[in-house]
């Protein structure tokens, strides 16, 4: 997440490049290179940005550089999805259901252009080998 997107295991690409150095053709492409963690789903990545811009409008995460404290900590934006979600279950529990099916619409109204934006601006097709 923090700027871009899973990067190999630094070990893993020293050894692929010395293991690649000897051949004489060009090294294969790698189709399943060991990564530091499990990339996220794209509606999973959204709902981080959406919290981190606080559910009005997605975010995206500050590119982290050696030494910098994380200003926003993409597990600690899925604890605030969480949240979120339990308030729409309390608003459903105490209001009336209309209320909050017209607040639920007008949310959405209100996301959707910056929905459209990340998606305009992130490459979200998988790569074709």
């Amino acid at each position: 997440m923090a700027g871009a997107g899973s990067r190999p295991e630094a070990v893993y690409t020293l050894e692929e490049i010395r293991n690649n150095l000897e051949k004489a053709e060009d090294a294969p492409i790698d189709k399943n290179p060991k990564l530091p963690y499990e990339p996220q789903s794209w509606p999973r990545f959204l709902l981080g940005m959406t919290a981190h811009g606080w559910f009005l409008r997605p975010k995206v995460f500050p590119l982290m550089r050696e030494g910098d404290t994380p200003s926003a900590d993409p597990e600690k934006m899925m604890r605030r999805v969480w949240g979120f979600l339990a308030m729409w279950g309390v608003l459903l529990a105490l209001l009336p259901t209309s209320w909050v099916g017209i607040a639920a619409a007008l949310w959405v109204a209100i996301l959707t252009p910056g929905i459209i934006e990340i998606h305009r601006q992130f490459q979200n097709e998988p790569e074709d080998f």
